[in-house]
């Protein structure tokens, strides 16, 4: 699985993902996706195979439903639930969680959705 993560996401845990081997892009770090609509992320991602990573569930979670609703597909969506922290300290435990996701599914989450846990 191939993912692109959405610009609240650190530059760090994306660098972090690729040294372990992840197929990995971020937001900020292409000058294409800078300012992008949320539409234009989930198009990219649908475009180059990438699930969406992001915590912004009020925006994403419709556009996905109304590609499907279209008869079009998405890449997938990685969900961040509010209550995770996304600090420098929990770098790590982020990339744990999105490489543990990426890893169970190495073909890829095309129209579907996974969440990522909370933190305890």
């Amino acid at each position: 699985m191939k993912a692109l993560l959405d610009e609240q996401l650190s530059v760090e845990i994306a660098q972090e993902l690729r040294r372990r081997g992840a197929d990995v892009e971020e937001v900020t770090e292409r000058p294409d996706l800078l300012k992008a609509s949320d539409e234009r992320l989930m198009e990219v991602g649908m475009q180059e195979d990438r699930a969406v990573v992001t915590n912004n569930l009020r925006h994403f979670r419709p556009i996905a439903a109304q590609r499907l609703a279209q008869g079009k597909q998405h890449a997938g969506l990685v969900l961040l639930p509010s209550n995770r922290a996304r600090n420098r300290a929990a770098t790590g435990a982020l990339a744990d969680a999105i490489e543990a996701v990426m890893r169970a599914n190495p073909k890829g989450i095309a129209g579907t959705e996974r969440w990522l846990a909370p933190l305890e």
